[in-house]
């Protein structure tokens, strides 16, 4: 007796069961691309157009740099810094005196210089003594 359900006579005979699995996911992802083939479009020309906005962007970041240094260059060209030969020199073996002398002094406090004359120095001076020997209540308290 003959199988008869496994031998087909069609378009797809001979076909076995992943070709044709692969063959209906095939179909039904052509399906669904003609669906959303606009909106990928779409999509992949808005990401081209921010790429190619980038590139504008940097290329005009590039220029205006290029700019504003050939600017300068023409402007000040005594701070451009010119090819200058580093030599090593030897050192004075008398060099110790200098560099303590390099050092910094110690910490002083600010000076103050007040535009008044001696007298005048010496009577505030005196003023802010008698100021803090008062009692606790100041000056405007009356004696008892």
């Amino acid at each position: 007796m003959k199988d008869t359900g496994t031998h087909h006579h069609g378009p797809l005979a001979g076909l076995g069961a992943g070709a044709a699995a692969v063959l209906f996911a095939t179909v039904v992802l052509l399906l669904a691309w003609h669906r959303v083939a606009a909106q990928v479009g779409t999509g992949i020309t808005v990401l081209v157009y921010v790429v190619i906005t980038a590139v504008c962007g940097l290329a005009l970041a590039a220029l205006f740099y290029a700019v504003l240094w050939l600017r300068h260059r023409v402007r000040h060209p005594e701070t451009l810094a010119g090819r200058q030969v580093v030599r090593a020199e030897v050192v004075d073996p008398a060099a110790p005196p200098a560099i303590a002398a390099a050092q910094p002094a110690a910490i002083e406090p600010p000076r103050v210089y007040l535009n008044v004359t001696p007298d005048q120095l010496a009577t505030l001076m005196r003023q802010q003594v008698t100021d803090t020997q008062l009692p606790r209540g100041g000056r405007d308290q009356e004696p008892a």
